[in-house]
């Protein structure tokens, strides 16, 4: 009867920790895409800082000629994730002064993970120099070349350590002086990624040792002998 109530026991806890493990991968992964929205509105996710002001990131309806995707509906001009361009103005076709863009976006995780990957492809106008998470350099871009090609844009496969709760990831984003002098370039990004990040390594090794302490009962118990005694 002891052995039964030890086995049961045992099945309980490995339930607990497999489910506890179930709900921290679910609730790990996030969608950090940009422009979740309609053309000539404001993407309520994101913000934008230029080296005048704090603004609002816009959605716009236009956008320069040369960025190739990301303003048409999803599945339209190369735009099939569903993420659009957003720009310091409603108007993506309006130059910025040269100087550096910050794009941020804060997200919240509701358990702490030990090790994350942030997978997913870029796009900026003219060049991300730096990717920050919660202030921390997670991506360093030392070129000059500007961002924006065709199609597959700049990937993105980056391994960091996030916090429980509140997370702030920021593009920083080097607006260049364009062909025709200083504030003569229009400044833009787009982000198509997520965040997918691990459970801790004391989750797994607490799966494994429930698994190995159910066997053992089970192979104890299968080794127990009943003996008769007959007065």
């Amino acid at each position: 009867m002891t052995m039964m109530k030890n086995s049961l026991a045992l099945a309980f806890t490995l339930t607990a920790v497999t489910l506890s493990a179930t709900t921290a991968n679910a609730a790990t992964t996030v969608d950090i895409k940009t422009g979740v929205g309609a053309p000539g509105t404001t993407d309520a996710n994101w913000s934008i800082e230029t080296p005048s002001a704090e603004l609002v990131a816009s959605i716009p309806q236009l956008i320069h000629a040369n960025w190739y995707s990301g303003g048409a509906p999803a599945g339209q001009n190369g735009n099939v994730d569903g993420a659009r361009w957003i720009t310091p103005n409603a108007d993506g076709t309006l130059n910025q002064p040269v100087g550096t863009v910050t794009y941020s976006t804060i997200f919240t995780l509701s358990q702490i993970a030990t090790a994350a990957t942030l997978t997913g492809n870029f796009w900026s106008d003219n060049r991300v120099t730096q990717i920050l998470l919660n202030g921390i350099a997670i991506y360093n871009n030392g070129s000059s070349a500007s961002q924006f090609g065709g199609g597959t844009g700049v990937p993105l496969n980056i391994s960091t350590n996030l916090l429980a709760g509140a997370n702030t990831l920021s593009f920083l984003v080097q607006n260049d002086s364009g062909t025709g002098g200083p504030g003569s370039n229009p400044a833009g990004l787009r982000v198509s990624a997520v965040f997918s990040a691990v459970p801790e390594p004391g989750t797994w090794m607490l799966m494994l040792l429930g698994f190995g302490a159910v066997g053992f009962s089970m192979r104890r118990r299968q080794k127990t002998q009943v003996r008769f005694q007959f007065a």
